[in-house]
């Protein structure tokens, strides 16, 4: 069956700060290029020629983290808007310690269930939902029983993740994806199955000699969703 290849974007600049991105546009940080070579080499070997294509939200961390996957495959890279991260609202550029300040709880609240409790002016929950999921079962349209690999955000594959599972998406923090880790998915028809989950083997593995605090964010970072 086809497979999507879910990969987040490598560390950016505002998650080495744990400052809410959203919509807004920083670029991958020292680390995050780091990531992204080691994260190269892995796919490289466990699908050497399986990929049709490769698509990616058009925010830079994600475009240039696409980038150099496409670089060794030789595809281009197909830019799909509707990829983008959702939308944080007032919360966007604001660190999780300032909004922690400024309206103690309502994080706490948002992680537990964004449905209920959004962020202020960020994108509906559920329209997110059918933004992200459009965005698949067309690129599923236009490559049928194809291999692709897609490079986006951590709120867009958690989502695309609970529609694979049957998860309502108010459900999507209890999933992890980390900068640069690798979910599968499998989609044919009605039958949708979960075949790997935050795959972060590259990074652990260190890449012949990388130290590993080179490479892996901090706990008290992947603690968070890093939007």
């Amino acid at each position: 069956m086809p497979r999507f290849i879910l990969v987040r974007h490598g560390e950016s600049v505002w998650n080495m700060e744990r400052r809410i991105q959203g919509n807004l546009d920083p670029e991958l940080s020292p680390r995050g290029r780091r990531q992204t070579d080691l994260l190269v080499l892995h796919l490289k070997a466990h699908l050497p020629d399986a990929v049709a294509a490769i698509y990616a939200s058009p925010l830079r961390r994600a475009a240039q983290t696409a980038e150099q996957i496409a670089a060794t495959y030789t595809l281009p890279v197909i830019q799909e808007p509707d990829l983008r991260e959702m939308s944080l609202g007032q919360w966007e550029g604001m660190t999780v310690a300032e909004i922690q300040a400024a309206s103690p709880g309502r994080y706490e609240q948002w992680l537990e269930d964004p449905l209920t409790f959004p962020a202020p002016g960020g994108e509906d929950l559920r329209a997110f939902e059918r933004r992200v999921v459009g965005a698949l079962q067309r690129m599923q349209a236009a490559h049928p029983g194809a291999d692709l690999i897609v490079v986006s955000h951590g709120g867009v594959i958690k989502t695309l993740l609970c529609f694979a599972l049957g998860l309502d998406v108010r459900f999507l923090f209890r999933l992890k994806q980390d900068n640069t880790a690798v979910s599968q998915v499998e989609l044919d028809g009605r039958l949708r199955r979960v075949l790997l989950l935050n795959d972060t083997c590259h990074l652990n593995a260190g890449g012949g000699g990388v130290a590993a605090r080179d490479v892996l964010t901090d706990a008290a970072e992947v603690a968070d969703p890093a939007f």
